[in-house]
């Protein structure tokens, strides 16, 4: 997993914050949560926690679990947070595109939306949320991070400049996009494997020779995918607009084909991957 730590300077009595990057990951497998947390007034009972095989992959894998209680008071709100640690910093100049993620739900439906605070004070917020079910199953959701899916919320700057220097990172759940305004409800999260996902563009992609077609598009039964060329280690999934994966699988060669005829009618996103590049087309189902 690629991390930067938060590294305290002894002997001057300050400290530098820890630089997003591309493909980090937080899996929990440390045993803790990873710097995520609630608002200072809470406790420790009250705090997300690290829980022990309960992953998405069942034994020996971690995961990290929030209750939000409902009510008033403490723990009331769907909000966890990260701050001055390995999601802030420059998400621009690391291009990532999208934070992805593996969560499950239990007791109430949330609405999953990240929000940033900039260094400069300014709050933006997801505009389009990812509707999670209570159905107690886990599912892979992304949420994009580019200027264009955010709403600005208080401040003098912009999504631009609160994307190349954030200070905090709200996974939160609302109906509307917003900073302290997160959903009071009872609701138990549970949330694995959080990860900055870089986006290449096209131009980038097919320089590392890595281009793929889609066939037909649209298309109402059958969705064929055409590599550039195979290395072994290609992964293909499918979002649909909300932002849940509704398909994943391994590219194993050139010509795959994917059946779609149960799927809705509607546009999806389709990624292909390898540990050198991702690329993201749109796909239309009939």
């Amino acid at each position: 997993m690629k991390r930067i730590l938060l590294l305290f300077c002894l002997l001057t009595g300050t400290f530098v914050f820890s630089q997003v990057v591309a493909n980090q990951v937080d899996d929990f497998q440390d045993g803790t949560t990873q710097s995520w947390r609630i608002g200072n007034a809470a406790g420790a009972s009250d705090m997300p926690m690290n829980i022990s095989d309960a992953g998405p992959t069942g034994d020996g894998d971690n995961c990290l679990q929030y209750t939000s209680v409902g009510g008033g008071g403490v723990a009331s709100k769907m909000v966890i947070y990260t701050q001055n640690l390995q999601w802030s910093g420059d998400f621009l100049s690391e291009n990532i595109g999208n934070i992805d993620m593996d969560v499950r739900v239990q007791t109430n439906d949330l609405n999953l939306r990240i929000a940033l605070q900039g260094s400069d004070g300014t709050r933006i917020c997801s505009t389009n949320s990812v509707a999670v079910s209570a159905n107690g199953t886990w599912t892979s959701i992304g949420i994009p991070i580019s200027a264009a899916d955010f709403t600005v919320l208080s401040g003098s700057g912009n999504a631009t400049s609160v994307l190349t220097d954030v200070v905090t990172l709200r996974l939160l759940s609302s109906n509307t996009p917003t900073w302290a305004g997160a959903d009071v409800v009872a609701s138990i999260l549970q949330v694995d494997n959080i990860t900055a996902s870089p986006v290449l563009s096209t131009t980038d992609f097919e320089t590392q020779n890595n281009d793929f077609v889609i066939s037909p598009n649209p298309a109402k039964s059958k969705l064929n995918i055409k590599l550039a060329n195979a290395d072994g280690d290609t992964k293909l999934e499918v979002f649909d607009v909300l932002g849940k994966r509704v398909y994943k699988g391994a590219l194993t060669s050139l010509n795959s084909s994917v059946n779609v005829s149960n799927w809705k009618s509607g546009i999806y996103l389709v990624r292909v991957s390898n540990n050198k590049a991702i690329q993201t087309k749109r796909f239309i189902k009939q």
